[in-house]
């Protein structure tokens, strides 16, 4: 067996903190005393504003560079072999997500700050909205931090914002580059069109059933939702850098637990090799149990910046049913394991079922759509 490396130490310390956070989480709800001691000892109390606005340029300049470093020197790739250990699995989601989540705090901190003081007007429409995201080369671990700072800055019904947050993991820049290159144009063009749909449904539907009404708002339609978080997360807005700590003090956690359980499903449920699995495009009823089978396959599974391109230009070269490559794609990209916890701190559980809900019943619904359209055209 081979000795833990220094990334698996690193890795076995995120475990460990992880643990340790939500053990005290968990007391901190059981006894308001102990509550009140860890509140006046906690970093937001005792580190002076000043630092924390340094500290948050700082680390954002830096993740910068960390990010381009995984990049040139390919830290964050796999190659699936003996060694890829589970602990080192930690190590490098940690790695390839640390950037995207800073810089999703960063945006937040400018979002929620300059949207309350009206200087800033993001699309207010669902389209809107879903044009501006679909522009911007972030994940879920970075939008869902984004898309909250958006709720908090009450000038985006729940509708557009969640429009925004679907939309913004599947497409970007770099997908499109990426499809282009593989010569990949009908599936770009009905992945967008797919998106798009669900999206816009999925927020009038999110809004219907989770949106809450404030009191005294005589604007209609919501905007906020039932379980969104606010307290936590609205003390720094006088600057977007405070903000943004109080983002990224509060996700950390979430996004750690995330990457844990991400990294659990990549080491010990790595799915290859599934072609044969889904079915083919002419068999419209023989593929659906594949379709099914390929949605559940993408949801747990951690992809962004394209990577579903370069997984599915092979599989359908091999005959995968396109409705299943967009399925997987919308799936697989839509908010990812490792953003879920972030997302349930942030938006609530209410919110979160019914995303979660809607991604799986959505992209199965989707990719039977574009198939049958397929199969009765020929």
């Amino acid at each position: 067996m081979a000795g833990i490396t220094i990334h698996g130490v690193i890795g076995l310390l995120v475990i460990v903190y992880v643990i340790l956070a939500f053990i005290f989480d968990f007391a901190r709800k059981k006894s308001k005393s102990l509550d009140e001691k860890l509140n006046n000892i906690s970093p937001s109390k005792l580190v002076p504003d000043k630092i924390k606005w340094w500290f948050m340029a700082l680390f954002a300049i830096a993740n910068i560079f960390l990010y381009l470093y995984c990049w040139i020197c390919k830290i964050t790739e796999n190659d699936g072999g003996d060694d890829a250990l589970y602990l080192d699995f930690i190590f490098r989601d940690l790695l390839g997500i640390l950037p995207w989540f800073v810089w999703g705090c960063i945006l937040a901190g400018v979002v929620m700050k300059y949207l309350k003081l009206g200087r800033l007007r993001l699309p207010s429409t669902m389209m809107g909205a879903g044009l501006f995201a679909s522009i911007l080369p972030i994940c879920s671990c970075a939008a869902v931090p984004m898309a909250h700072g958006m709720m908090l800055g009450k000038q985006m019904r729940v509708r557009a914002i969640i429009t925004f947050l679907i939309v913004v993991p599947v497409l970007s820049p770099v997908v499109y580059i990426l499809a282009i290159g593989e010569q990949m144009y009908v599936y770009l063009i009905v992945e967008i069109i797919a998106v798009f749909v669900l999206a816009i449904l999925t927020g009038m539907f999110v809004e219907r059933f989770a949106g809450k009404k404030e009191a005294g708002d005589q604007r209609s339609g919501c905007y906020s939702c039932d379980g969104c978080k606010s307290v936590e997360m609205g003390k720094g807005n006088e600057s977007a850098l405070l903000a943004s700590w109080d983002h990224f003090m509060y996700l950390l956690k979430y996004i750690l637990f995330g990457i844990i359980i991400g990294a659990a499903i990549a080491t010990f449920a790595e799915p290859s090799h599934l072609a044969d699995l889904f079915g083919s495009q002419t068999d419209f009823y023989g593929s659906i149990p594949g379709l099914v089978l390929i949605v559940c396959i993408a949801i747990p599974i951690f992809i962004c910046s394209g990577e579903e391109v370069l997984i599915l230009a092979p599989l359908l070269a091999l005959g995968l049913p396109l409705g299943h490559a967009v399925a997987f794609a919308i799936a697989g990209n839509a908010i990812c394991i490792t953003a879920a916890p972030v997302l349930n701190a942030t938006f609530g559980k209410k919110v979160t079922v019914l995303l979660f809900a809607a991604f799986f019943v959505g992209s199965i619904a989707i990719g039977l759509t574009i198939n049958g359209i397929i199969w009765m055209v020929g």
